[in-house]
């Protein structure tokens, strides 16, 4: 039978928004190769951000931005991107409720303005530099958009977003805008599919709300000691201690 682990990077194998793992976690990787177990990456992050980890831990399979990007192989099987008039549809509502939106691709990232929400966001997140391109999205590909508001406002404006895009919470003051149907569930749903005719145990390892979706698809999901609590109730097991990917890996026997 094959065995497939799913993870995600930030607060999970990834603490403190740095990107870096340790020479345990390295090792890990390795030998889940040689227990032919195949690890892959499924993270809310694009491939510009994150290409130098996946380098270092050697993971050529990979779900990034949240489901929009997804790669196996070598071989792109899915590239979910909106249209301009989706686009322009969350513009309208983002702007009637003053708000900044975000276009991310898989090479780079914009902002339409900042703002104080964005300020605080990024402070929060540790980012150092934000390109400001209000027209970013009439030149580029757009695979998701961020919206920067509290859960309060999010409520208030979830509704009319529902009829052109799926949310998730992210961040305090941020939330990822995908397509529709979009999600690390569904790209799970289509990297299973390609993989047709072959027995296949599954396991994930998260620890935010949009490793929900996840959860509800493999057969073992690992939450981390801090991860939300409605992701630790979705789960088969909740890590004990810091270190909950590892942890996870031994208790199900896919690391000694």
């Amino acid at each position: 039978m094959m065995k497939l682990a799913f993870f995600d990077l930030d607060g999970t194998l990834c603490s403190g928004g740095s990107l870096q793992v340790d020479q345990e976690t390295i090792a890990a990787f390795e030998q889940l190769r040689k227990n032919q177990v195949l690890p892959i990456i499924a993270t809310g992050r694009s491939y510009y951000e994150v290409k130098e980890l996946l380098r270092t831990l050697q993971a050529e399979h990979f779900i990034l931005s949240n489901g929009c990007y997804v790669r196996l192989n070598g071989k792109v099987i899915q590239n979910a991107k909106f249209s301009t008039p989706e686009i322009e549809k969350i513009v309208r509502i983002a702007k009637e409720n003053q708000l900044a939106v975000g276009y991310f691709n898989q090479r780079e990232f914009a902002i339409n303005q900042l703002s104080d929400v964005v300020k605080e966001h990024i402070a929060y997140m540790g980012i150092q530099e934000i390109p400001i391109s209000p027209d970013f999205y009439q030149t580029n590909t757009v695979n998701f958009m961020n919206l920067y508001l509290n859960e309060a406002l999010e409520e208030k404006i979830i509704g009319k977003l529902a009829s052109v895009a799926d949310t998730v919470r992210f961040a305090p003051l941020a939330i990822d805008v995908l397509p529709k149907k979009v999600s690390k569930g569904t790209a799970i749903q289509k990297l299973l599919s390609s993989m047709a005719g072959t027995q296949i145990e599954t396991y994930a390892f998260g620890d935010q709300n949009n490793d929900l979706s996840m959860f509800q698809l493999v057969d073992y999901g690992v939450a981390m000691r801090d991860g939300t609590e409605q992701l630790k109730s979705q789960a088969s097991y909740v890590a004990k201690t810091e270190n909950g990917v590892l942890e996870g890996l031994k208790h199900y026997g896919l690391l000694s």
